[in-house]
C-alpha cells in the first residue's frame, strides 16, 4: 500500500512541457554545467542527461520559464535516474534518458511563477 500511494503523491502535482536551460550553480553562484529540461511540475522538473548523479544529491539551480523574465533560483535533490536501456521488460524508445529534480524551498513568489506557468 505505501509504494502504491508513493506512486500516487508522485503524480499529484499537473506536469507542463518545458524547454529550456537548467543551470546548475556551484555554491559561490558560479555556473559549472547546464541541461535541457523536458517538464515541469510545482514539485519538481526532469532534465535530460546522461550523466549519473546519486538520488538524493542536492544541486544549486538556475533557470527561467520565459524569455526576458528573472530566473527562478532554488535548490533541487536528485530523486531518480531513467535509463531507456534498463527498465523492466523491453527498452522504452519513448523513454527519454535523464534525472527528476525535486524543488526544495521554492519562494512564495516563484511557487506562484510555477503555477500560472503549468495552469496556463
Amino acid at each position: 500500500m505505501k509504494l502504491r500511494q508513493k506512486k500516487i503523491d508522485q503524480r499529484i502535482s499537473p506536469r507542463k512541457p518545458l524547454k529550456t536551460r537548467i543551470i546548475f550553480e556551484d555554491e559561490f553562484g558560479e555556473e559549472f554545467l547546464y541541461f535541457l529540461s523536458t517538464n515541469i511540475s510545482l514539485s519538481g522538473l526532469f532534465i535530460e542527461s546522461n550523466i549519473k548523479f546519486v538520488p538524493g544529491t542536492k544541486m544549486f539551480l538556475k533557470f527561467s520559464l520565459h524569455e526576458n523574465e528573472a530566473p527562478i533560483q532554488v535548490t533541487g535533490e536528485i530523486t531518480r535516474m531513467t535509463d531507456p536501456k534498463r527498465t523492466r521488460g523491453r527498452p522504452n524508445k519513448n523513454r527519454k534518458m535523464g534525472i527528476g529534480i525535486r524543488f526544495l524551498g521554492l519562494s512564495t513568489s516563484d511557487i506562484k511563477r510555477i503555477e500560472h506557468f503549468v495552469r496556463a
